[in-house]
């Protein structure tokens, strides 16, 4: 199995968002059970820079102390409350690209995991985890939680196109649900008619042969598995003409899923920088299931 994660880095923003998602990485570090060290992490950007000079040189004391202040005080209530086990410090950066500040701090600790909000309601763009994705020089995997995630990790769906991500992300996913004896891990596998044959090949009779071929191919891709993957039921869902990503969608709220974990590159290789990555997509939408993407 992959090496254990054992450094996560926390993405704060000074709003109501930070409460939610303290709990959920607290949470989130006593499923797992590996994680020894959490950076939290907020990155000081101003709007007007000239305007922020001014309001700096008013204040008693440097700002990135104060913030660190009202971090640490959080912490204390809603990430310290949920582990105990893990050493935490909070960290400022003053960069004017907050994906690239995170990004960068998390290559300096070596983090392997990078836990950020996704908003819905809360004021904000909630786009810093879409943003970091797309960064060539991001390497880390990324854990998107949305204001309304529940605090439960019992039914873990990994979408599956027999490529070397999915099984980084079903290997992950499999460890995650070990650490607990109520957590179950499912696949899901995508298939689609291509769509240069619509107007020549019957939809009907094409669907069942192509499910067939996906069929197989798991067979032979579970074969391949380490031993302790291979019970690992997968559910075959045709896309009918939504995409990929609008599919899994649809099959995690359908099935009551409580996390999504995916792989950041598809079968084809091509790099999560691109418009039709599936996991930028599920990024997109704004619903209440948290995604972790393995790189």
């Amino acid at each position: 199995m992959d090496s254990k994660i054992s450094k996560i880095l926390v993405c704060l923003d000074l709003t109501e968002m930070d409460r939610v998602l303290l709990r959920y990485a607290g949470h989130f570090c006593r499923m797992l059970g590996t994680v020894e060290q959490a950076w939290l992490v907020h990155n000081i950007k101003f709007d007007y820079p000239g305007e922020a000079k001014f309001l700096l040189d008013e204040l008693e004391r440097p700002l990135p102390e104060l913030i660190a202040e009202e971090i640490a005080e959080q912490a204390q209530r809603h990430f310290e409350s949920a582990t105990h086990s893990v050493d935490w410090k909070v960290e400022t950066t003053n960069r004017s690209s907050t994906a690239h500040a995170l990004a960068g701090l998390a290559h300096e600790k070596e983090t392997g995991l990078v836990i950020c909000g996704r908003k819905i309601s809360y004021q904000g763009s909630g786009r810093v985890a879409e943003k970091m994705l797309r960064l060539p020089e991001f390497h880390g995997n990324l854990l998107t939680v949305p204001e309304t995630a529940p605090y439960r990790m019992e039914r873990l769906l990994v979408p599956v196109d027999f490529s070397a991500p999915s099984t980084r992300a079903l290997k992950l996913a499999y460890k995650m649900a070990s650490a607990s004896d109520a957590a179950a891990v499912s696949c899901q596998h995508v298939y689609s008619i291509p769509t240069h044959y619509f107007p020549y090949i019957p939809v009907k009779g094409f669907r069942r042969s192509i499910e067939e071929q996906a069929k197989n191919d798991f067979k032979k891709y579970r074969e391949a598995l380490p031993e302790a993957l291979k019970p690992i039921s997968c559910a075959f869902t045709y896309c009918n003409g939504r995409t990929v990503a609008q599919t899994v969608y649809d099959f995690a709220i359908d099935s009551n899923k409580d996390l999504i974990v995916i792989g950041s590159r598809g079968r084809g290789g091509l790099p999560a920088a691109l418009l039709g990555s599936t996991a930028i997509q599920l990024m997109q939408f704004d619903f209440h299931v948290p995604l972790l993407v393995v790189r």
